[in-house]
């Protein structure tokens, strides 16, 4: 019975020290200080700054998106991750700078002044996965009675973001029915993996797998790796090329498979504006000329206009077009493109 005593005493004061431990960890993370430019101060948790919207968890108001252009000054007790729009990067807890507009990092080498106008991005060291990841999913139907047409379409996407690198992954699938003809599909799944470097290069590792009834592919699978550079990337504006190659395995709707070596040159755009309404424009050209039958060379284009309805609710309207100068299936178009609209949600 005394045995018993001690060891429910044991239990209680272990949960006592367990639930402490947890509330003193909760009250002390939500120490960093966002004062604004009209006046306000907020304190509460930094998870992320990224496409000029940072995110702050409070305690009693939730997690805030705060426009970056209306921050005045920031500290912050958690070493934080920050990069600013020329690539460098600085790691450290947030100082109260001695002006306005003015973010101070207290480094390892001593504290380091900035514009806030410069900061990219800003992340803690500490910051967990969920707090990297931004999802988005978006659908879309569309039906004529007198045609018998239909229309269907699915758009996933998911980024991670991290100081030193940014992944990235899609699929978008078209399905579109008719009373008269055979269905037809097209569906792409995409991944992306950039590693960046100094002086605004990066590493890009890619791969693919699409399959497209117009272009007469049953199936493309991937897989290459790039050199690039981002001349221009800032809080609402990024731009980025790179050139490559990839080995891809092509398996056509009819004929014989084929592997190929290609060379592989993209441009990629995107626009991001977080004030009300929230929109975002994103655009993406990639050209893949043939080493291995010379002369042949296939183009990918797609371009996404977003625009917040409500609160992470979106309409997305959606243009793509697909070349291939030498179709791997002898009866299939050479091109195809097409218009979609839909609704999508940001996680």
């Amino acid at each position: 019975m005394f045995m018993g005593f001690k060891s429910g005493c044991g239990l209680q004061v272990f949960l006592l020290l367990l639930v402490a431990f947890f509330s003193q960890s909760a009250w002390a993370a939500k120490t960093d200080i966002v004062y604004l430019k009209n006046g306000d101060r907020i304190t509460g948790e930094i998870k992320s700054l990224s496409r000029g919207k940072l995110e702050l968890s409070t305690d009693h108001m939730g997690t805030l998106a705060i426009e970056w252009q209306q921050i005045l000054q920031i500290t912050s007790n958690t070493d934080q991750a920050v990069e600013l729009t020329d690539g460098q990067r600085y790691y450290g807890s947030l100082e109260k700078p001695a002006a306005e507009n003015m973010l101070t990092v207290n480094t390892q080498q001593g504290p380091a002044e900035m514009d806030i106008e410069e900061v990219f991005s800003m992340y803690p060291v500490e910051a967990n996965f969920w707090d990297r990841l931004d999802l988005n999913v978006a659908l879309g139907v569309s039906w004529d009675k007198g045609s018998q047409v239909g229309k269907y379409n699915l758009g996933l996407d998911a980024v991670y973001r991290r100081p030193q690198s940014i992944s990235k992954a899609s699929l978008s699938t078209e399905i579109t029915t008719q009373e008269t003809n055979e269905n037809t599909q097209r569906s792409l799944l995409s991944g992306l993996h950039n590693v960046f470097k100094p002086n605004k290069r990066f590493h890009s590792y890619f791969a693919n797998l699409e399959s497209n009834d117009q272009l007469g592919v049953d199936l493309r699978a991937l897989l290459g790796t790039g050199y690039g550079w981002v001349p221009v990337r800032t809080q609402h504006n990024w731009f980025s090329f790179a050139l490559g190659l990839d080995v891809n395995r092509e398996i056509p709707t009819n004929g014989e498979s084929e592997t190929n070596l290609e060379g592989v040159g993209w441009l990629t755009y995107e626009y991001y504006k977080f004030s009300s309404p929230e929109r975002s424009f994103k655009t993406n050209l990639q050209v893949f000329p043939s080493i291995t039958d010379f002369g042949r060379w296939r183009m990918n284009f797609s371009t996404d206009f977003k625009w917040e309805m409500i609160n992470d609710l979106y309409w997305v309207l959606s243009f793509y077009a697909d070349y291939d100068s030498a179709p791997i299936s002898s009866q299939a178009a050479s091109t195809d493109y097409g218009v979609t609209t839909s609704l999508g949600y940001s996680f």
